[in-house]
């Protein structure tokens, strides 16, 4: 664990380890039905992140997996490559949270979700994020939030991100139109927005994506790009 981790980050992320041996525990004890296993696996021309490149502009490979139950709460973790970083050229975000209808068509989620850069000292930290889903017609939306409170690994200074998502079919045929707008400030951004536009295939268990992705941020990372991203799920 880094070395500069707060009392209460390492506090919150030991609840998530705690979870996440809690729920693998109870997986094997109880039905497995109850418990649902996935993964996924990606390739795409960059990772963006917020919109910006995390990649530095090259390519990077990316897959997790996710336990869910059916009661709504689910665990995961998710990595990619990316560009050397404290000299670490890995991300690995691992999660938890709990998802549920609430009515009229509305899903909401909450969790908690912890960065981290193996092989680096005094990089991970701690985000809380929250979202809400439904659909307008055709068009599926969804709002949602994240939020870093003051850690030492991120200056001391906490940060938000809001943004807004939505993607709409094609007719009949597998491919939809997907936007997405978003706000940030705080350690990670300084009034930043970014904003994409773009197009996904779904075929059996791939989806392929290209998306137009550009932000406010003058920094080479965000100037504008179009990223190809082929992913799948099983």
């Amino acid at each position: 664990m880094p070395k500069n981790f707060s009392q209460s980050t390492k506090t919150a992320l030991a609840v998530v380890v705690l979870a996440v041996t809690s729920l693998s525990s109870q997986s094997v004890a109880d039905d497995m039905s109850y418990v649902t296993l996935s993964a996924n696996a990606a390739l795409t021309t960059e990772y963006r992140f917020r919109g910006l490149s995390l990649s530095n502009h090259d390519p990077a490979i990316q897959g997790g997996f996710d336990l869910s139950t059916k009661s709504g709460f689910y665990l995961g973790a998710w990595g990619s490559s990316i560009e050397s970083y404290e000299g670490s050229e890995v991300e690995l975000d691992i999660y938890g949270g709990y998802a549920t209808e609430i009515g009229n068509g509305l899903t909401a989620d909450v969790g908690l979700l912890a960065y981290t850069y193996p092989g680096s000292d005094g990089t991970a930290y701690l985000e809380l994020y929250g979202s809400l889903s439904g659909a307008i017609d055709i068009v599926d939306w969804t709002v949602g939030a994240a939020y870093v409170w003051d850690q030492g690994n991120v200056g001391n200074t906490d940060n938000i991100y809001i943004y807004l998502d939505a993607s709409m079919p094609l007719g009949d045929t597998p491919v939809s139109l997907d936007g997405h707008v978003a706000y940030e400030d705080g350690a990670f951004g300084d009034d930043k927005w970014d904003w994409s536009l773009g197009a996904s295939y779904s075929f059996e268990q791939y989806s392929l994506s290209v998306a137009y992705v550009d932000t406010n941020v003058e920094d080479s990372i965000g100037k504008a790009a179009v990223v190809a991203t082929l992913s799948a799920s099983f």
